[in-house]
Parts: C-alpha cells; structure tokens; sequence
C-alpha cells in the first residue's frame, strides 16, 4: 500500500500527463463494495495508459456512509497500481466533510477533492470550509468549482498561495464553453496548469483546443481509455480537427448520459461494456431500468470500437518502430 503514487501530492505536470479517469465504484447486491469488480475497472483503465483515476461524483460519495467510504477506498488503494494518482473525494456538505477528513488521511491520501455544495453555500463561507478541512488534511484539496462563482477568484488565488487549494476541477455547464467570463476570471486568477476541465468531453474542444487547461475529467475514459489518452495528446498537440473527429462517440456517450443521468449511465455501462459487474447504485440513485439500456449499449459499443481503433493504431506505430 505504501507505494501507492496517492501518497504523494500530484502536481501540474502528473495532470498534464493524464486523463483524470472519475470511475463508478462497484456495489455487491447487499451494497456492500465489490472488491473484485472495482480491481477489474482499475486495471482495465491502467491498461489504457491512464494514470489519475478521481473517485468522487461518479462513484456516487455523495451516498456513502463513513463505514462504507472507508471500504471503498481500501478497495481501490489495494487494487491501485504503484504508478496510478489516486484523488478521493469528501462532502459536499461540511459536516460528512469533516467526518471523512481523518479518514481519507488516515489512509494516506495526499490528493482529495471537496464535492461542491449546492445549497446552503455562499463563496466566503465555502472559502472558510476548505481552510478548514485543510488544516485537518494537512495539505491543500481540490476544489470542484460546479456553479458560477462558487469561489471568488480573488479569494481562490489566496487559497492556493496559502496551500489550502491545490487543484481545480472546473465544471461549470454553458450552453457555449467558448462564453465562459468566470472561467476565464479564474484562469487569471490561478492560470491554466492548475485546472482540469471537469464535464467529461461535452466542452475540452473549447477547455483544451482553446484555453489550453492542463487536463479534462472523463467517466467515458473508463470505458475508452486509450483513445481518451489518444484525444489528449492529439489537443496537447494542436490538432484540434483530429481531436474533434476522435471525440464523437465519447461526445455521443455524454449526450445520452445527459438524458437518461450522468451516473446511471455510466455505472451501468461498465456492465454492457463487460468490463465489470458494478451491481446496484447506493441509493439515492437507481439503476437504469431494462427498457433505457439500449442507448447506453449503442453508445458503449462505438467507444469500445474508438477503444479498439486506437489500439490498432498504436499497435501499427510500435510494429513500424520496432520495423
């Protein structure tokens, strides 16, 4: 456990390596956390090349007990490869915050994120908030900026130069990701190597072809990781047209996440890919019931066919180098 990359703090050029893959986690019928499925979605993503996996939104944290998050992340750091980054997540409110904090330190992460609070939150106390659960960590958090101005950016740029922010994960929903005033407020504030763009690959086309941030979360990576390492090196690159054309099915697989629900659709999903048996969601979420699954195994199939391209293409680039 001890080599684990989670205990050391990931720094912009770990994010810049990677896409940061936000896996489901997998339950047993009785809820209880299924070890071996979530070791089977671990490797499936190290395989693909990805390096920070984030457990948070899509894992459903939000509907954890503490027992339950405790067996949750023991499971993954056992699975976890030596190389693999690993950010947990605690909240979103400050209480559930504060009772997981000792334990996420307790079992050694150096990289977790504040779920954001929807309501009752206001930009000065959430900037208290995150002092706080600093202090107790002992190291700053990454901050999931969900809603417009969640956190001043004044106020931001203070929390990094104090250490309690180390990290930004910025999810803000537009209609157009290119008229972003607080997402660019923020970039001035902190800059570009200290962000991810945070809804999957809805907006990077923007977020990365054009404002440049260090990385993007995915939950398609968890389906398609070589070809999302693939779509991030094609962006870091500057060519933004390929990247596009290589994005149309994680971008069909979002679409019918935003339809039929953003978590649902992926922890099932892992299932029709037959990367893993996630069972059942911790309530307050369900399960997709049969008569949804067909858009989500159409969508599954033309990542796992992106996947399988991407892997002839490396595969043909190693034979011609080794040639």
């Amino acid at each position: 456990m001890e080599e684990v990359l989670m205990q050391t703090r990931l720094g912009a050029r770990d994010y810049a390596a990677s896409v940061v893959a936000v896996p489901p986690i997998a339950l047993n019928a009785d809820l209880t956390v299924n070890a071996d499925a979530n070791a089977a979605i671990i490797r499936h993503i190290e395989a693909g090349g990805v390096r920070i996996l984030l457990y948070g939104g899509n894992a459903n944290l939000y509907h954890f007990g503490l027992d339950d998050y405790r067996a949750g992340m023991e499971a993954v750091i056992a699975a976890a490869a030596p190389q693999t980054g690993l950010i947990t997540s605690i909240g979103p409110d400050f209480g559930k915050a504060m009772a997981q904090a000792p334990i996420a330190r307790d079992l050694g992460f150096k990289n977790v994120m504040l779920l954001p609070t929807q309501f009752p939150a206001d930009p000065a106390g959430v900037a208290n908030g995150v002092r706080r659960l600093a202090a107790i960590l002992g190291h700053g958090l990454v901050l999931y900026l969900k809603r417009e101005n969640y956190v001043d950016p004044d106020e931001l740029a203070r929390l990094v130069s104090e250490g309690a922010v180390d990290f930004v994960k910025y999810a803000v929903e537009r209609a157009d990701p290119a008229q972003d005033a607080y997402l660019d407020a923020v970039i001035g504030a902190i800059g570009k190597d200290r962000m991810a763009s945070g809804m999957g690959e809805t907006p990077i086309h923007d977020h990365l072809g054009r404002r440049a941030l260090t990385t993007y979360t995915s939950g398609a990576v968890c389906i398609a990781p070589s070809a999302a390492m693939e779509l991030l090196t094609l962006y870091k690159a500057g060519r933004g047209a390929e990247a596009l054309e290589l994005s149309q099915p994680f971008l069909e697989f979002e679409r019918v996440r935003t339809d039929l629900g953003g978590l649902q659709v992926l922890h099932d999903g892992m299932r029709l890919a037959g990367i893993a048996d996630t069972g059942r969601l911790m309530p307050m979420i369900s399960n997709l019931s049969a008569a949804k699954l067909g858009p989500v195994g159409a969508a599954v199939e033309a990542l796992k066919a992106a996947e399988a391209a991407c892997l002839r293409r490396s595969g043909k680039a190693a034979a011609a180098a080794s040639a």
